[in-house]
């Protein structure tokens, strides 16, 4: 904007406040209005990385690099080789609904463009300095834009690589209020990571770069989809996913669905697109997760990337400022045909048991499977994962060419010291109802304890009652475990709570963590999904104040590693486990405040005799 046209457009702003001065209503100064507009688009250092990169995939670059400071709050700098600005664009790229994208009103109705409200740069310049460097390939000479909120941006010429890169430094610094509620720096920047990802999905053939400071968090070079998928979810397409693809009248649904075994306990690994457009959508979500009906467990959410295709004239993309919402014209037809396309994949692979057709299942049927003897000792090989029993480890004769353990009777012995039953602790009087409940009786009544919500109970405190060093059982060899980049900086957050959980890992930039140790409470050979299944309940506590951030760790561990409903115990464990209940500090609820047991007093019972 000219700083002739700047001027006198605060004069008018002055002149209308004194003409109106005896009015209650007011027109606001337009940096004002523009600062309380930018609400609506910039919520957070995320929403300026996500408009940068739009304008730059608008643009035609192919390739794109971000680097952040400070989780965005010092520095967004987005560098990409798309088709640059001249100076006359230059001079409107900072005006609110100063647009490239849309020129008319049918244009509205056919979007093609992940940007088309031109809100976004004057909403980040009203809260932010802005600069941006640009040159047109043609052109010899290229351009620089200054601009701090309230003032008349200064344009001049200057030599620049083709393309354009925008630095947005002191992100909210005018607005205190708003930059004092944003989380703290790992919290923002996991989210900056996890907007990345959806972009680094959204567009395969685009390469992109992630910088967090001087640390590359990623470097994705253009590939085909699946190679995309591994490299940014950290799963192999080719044994984790199976491939879904179905057309219908102009409409196409495409992509990838995890099998049963990569499940999480979060919807953090669901991805939808839509036209090569990041979107959130409780249809098509609930589409895919429906096709796993059989498959999974209560809790359990499957992990997909999925690519819709169809006509921009048949679904509305301007529902809400952010564009994450949209609207489709038949959403029964989307909602079938990911559903059958799913459903489809999964059948082909053999994932879906051919008995099931139309037959009606248990909601769960997961649940009635038989489950594995308990009680059974057994030697474990960490190094080769074997199971023992005694019985094949007091084998005197050991096969060195099999690899298998060698047992000798002073191991036996000390094996069996430490994990013998001890009947002399044995209770009488305690029953089993239905594989979930343990039944015993009290002074006052009958005592039925949920064995589950006990147990969570039960290693909740546990955990939180250790001081000092950790618990924790050391690898022979380290485990790799190949995480994504949000859940790398989720790591780093609470690092300090898994450190003491029994924790202790090496976390690289590229994403690859070395586990060296576990807390005692993981099962070997376990150790990859012990991480991930914390992770994934870590990522659902966020908003908790660090001062509780260890209970609630401990919650979630305890979640991960209570009794599953239905599995047996023997009559020495259910003992133990009312002994250890009502030995709590808090024995009557679990962590997630659900009863832990429930007493029928003995006149309630007489009563109901009569």
């Amino acid at each position: 904007m000219d700083p002739s046209v700047f001027a006198i457009a605060l004069e008018a702003d002055d002149a209308r406040e004194h003409d109106m001065s005896t009015s209650t209503i007011r027109i606001l100064p337009e940096y004002l209005a523009n600062q309380i507009a930018a609400g609506e688009v910039v919520q957070r250092p995320e929403s300026v990385v996500k408009e940068l990169v739009e304008n730059a995939i608008d643009a035609g670059a192919t390739s794109v690099t971000v680097v952040v400071r400070d989780a965005g709050k010092q520095l967004i700098h987005v560098i990409d080789n798309g088709r640059g600005m001249s100076h006359e664009d230059l001079q409107l790229a900072l005006v609110r609904h100063a647009t490239s994208k849309i020129a008319s009103e049918d244009d509205l109705h056919a979007i093609r463009t992940l940007g088309f409200r031109g809100e976004a740069m004057a909403s980040i310049a009203a809260v932010a300095d802005v600069e941006i460097r640009t040159r047109r390939s043609d052109d010899d000479m290229g351009w620089t834009l200054l601009q701090r909120p309230g003032h008349a941006p200064e344009i001049k010429p200057a030599s620049h690589d083709g393309g354009t890169q925008v630095l947005v430094r002191n992100l909210f610094y005018n607005v205190p209020a708003r930059r004092k509620f944003l989380k703290a720096d790992l919290t923002e920047f996991r989210h900056i990571s996890e907007t990345m990802q959806k972009l680094a999905l959204s567009r395969p053939d685009v390469r992109i770069v992630f910088y967090d400071n001087q640390t590359l968090v990623f470097d994705v070079k253009p590939a085909d989809q699946r190679r995309r998928i591994a490299d940014i979810v950290a799963l192999d397409p080719h044994r984790a996913f199976v491939e879904f693809d179905a057309e219908d009248r102009g409409l196409r649904v495409q992509g990838y669905a995890g099998l049963p075994n990569v499940a999480r306990q979060s919807r953090s690994g669901q991805y939808v697109f839509l036209n090569a457009r990041p979107i959130v959508s409780r249809s098509i979500a609930h589409a895919i997760t429906s096709a796993y009906e059989h498959l999974l467990d209560s809790g359990q959410h499957p992990v997909f990337v999925a690519y819709v295709t169809i006509d921009p004239q048949r679904v509305d993309v301007n529902v809400h400022p952010q564009k994450h919402e949209v609207k489709f014209d038949d959403e029964r037809q989307l909602y079938l045909l990911v559903q059958q396309a799913v459903s489809r994949a999964l059948s082909q692979a053999q994932v879906i048991p051919s008995f099931i057709g139309d037959v009606a299942l248990a909601h769960r049927p997961l649940q009635s499977l038989p489950s594995s003897p308990v009680g059974t000792s057994m030697v474990v090989n960490r190094l080769t994962g074997e199971i023992l029993t005694q019985a094949q480890g007091r084998s005197s004769a050991p096969d060195q060419r099999s690899g298998a353990a060698v047992v000798s009777s002073g191991m036996h012995e000390a094996f069996d010291q430490l994990f013998a039953r001890r009947r002399e602790h044995e209770t009488s009087g305690i029953l089993h109802a239905g594989g979930q409940y343990v039944v015993t009786t009290n002074n006052e009544g009958l005592v039925i304890v949920d064995q589950r919500a006990a147990h969570e109970r039960i290693v909740y405190e546990r955990v939180l009652a250790r001081t000092g060093e950790p618990v924790a059982q050391s690898l022979l060899f380290a485990v790799l475990v190949r995480l994504s980049p949000s859940r790398v900086v989720l790591m780093r957050e609470f690092h300090d709570e898994l450190t003491e959980l029994g924790f202790r890992c090496d976390v690289e930039s590229d994403g690859r963590v070395h586990v060296h140790a576990v807390p005692s409470d993981v099962k070997p050979g376990s150790e990859e999904s012990a991480l991930d299944d914390l992770l994934q309940a870590l990522e659902e506590i966020e908003s908790v104040p660090r001062t509780q951030r260890r209970e609630s760790v401990a919650s979630a561990f305890a979640s991960r590693y209570a009794l599953r409903r239905g599995e047996a115990l023997t009559s020495d464990e259910a003992a133990a486990l009312v002994r250890d209940l009502f030995s709590c500090s808090v024995p009557h609820r679990s962590p997630r405040g659900d009863a832990t047991y429930i007493l029928i007093p003995f006149d309630e019972l007489a009563q109901r005799f009569r």
